[in-house]
């Protein structure tokens, strides 16, 4: 690494604040594919003036996006957070000049290979960025048939549903409900249809999470359709994230096509 990347990396590590273009779609910061390295970005700016500038022609483009201020106490959780996305890379924007980094050079890759594997916690990078990708294109502004390569993401999600593991809630009990029937939380539709909510990562999880009523069970892909409730519909997967919903019907199939 030359001396003018470590100034740089100084200098980000130690700014007050940073700004990055959140994605309204996701509610994860906006990730974007280089098309010719193939990096999974995310853009940070020194300023808000110059993320607007950087964020019209996505805008243009009709995606639902914001600006966000990350202030220095929050950089580790930010930055570290990017690595269960399965972001790579980040680009930091000074006014015309553009500068990517590796995110490693920002803070490092938490290592969880020295703790037994029961005691690894659940992270579905690959999972959260293909859905991410998938949702940033699904709910971008415009005619769906503009969107060509919606079936090639859509497929991408499907592969990465099937091998994942994913966190169940169900409420917490104590020693005397022990014999009571577990309660399981819900979420509702804007047609009142009830699903499930089930999560990738811990993260995802403490979203939902918030008041800590509920405990997380460890779930694989074929054994979703088991523990949803008889009334869901279906299951969706981060609703305080990309808020994919996958109905009973689309999980069956799933399982049928990858013979799970």
């Amino acid at each position: 690494m030359d001396n003018v990347n470590k100034e740089l990396i100084q200098k980000i590590q130690t700014s007050q604040e940073v700004f990055t273009i959140l994605s309204r779609a996701t509610r994860q910061p906006f990730v974007i594919c280089d098309p010719e390295s193939f990096n999974d970005q995310v853009w940070i700016f020194e300023n808000k003036e110059d993320l607007e500038e950087a964020a019209k022609p996505l805008a243009e483009n009709k995606n639902p996006i914001a600006a966000i201020k990350v202030e220095n106490k929050s950089f580790l959780s930010f930055y570290t957070a990017l690595y269960t996305l399965g972001v790579n890379s980040i680009v930091y924007h000074e006014k015309e000049k553009k500068t990517e980094l590796d995110l490693e050079d920002i803070v490092k890759k938490p290592d969880f290979s020295a703790l037994p594997e029961e005691k690894r916690p659940l992270l579905n990078p690959q999972l959260q960025l293909s859905g991410i990708y998938f949702m940033q294109e699904f709910r971008r502004g415009g005619d769906v048939k503009e969107k060509a390569n919606l079936p090639e993401l859509e497929e991408e999600v499907a592969a990465n549903l099937a091998k994942s593991k994913y966190l169940v809630a169900v409420e917490k009990q104590g020693e005397e409900e022990a014999d009571k029937k577990v309660q399981v939380p819900y979420v509702k539709n804007q047609n009142g249809d009830i699903f499930q909510p089930v999560f990738t990562d811990a993260e995802e999880f403490r979203k939902f999470n918030k008041e800590k009523k509920f405990q997380a069970l460890l779930v694989t892909f074929e054994n979703l359709e088991k523990v949803l409730i008889p009334v869901a519909k279906g299951a969706v997967v981060n609703p305080q994230g990309f808020n994919l919903i996958v109905p009973k019907e689309k999980i069956g199939a799933i399982r049928q096509r990858f013979g799970l």
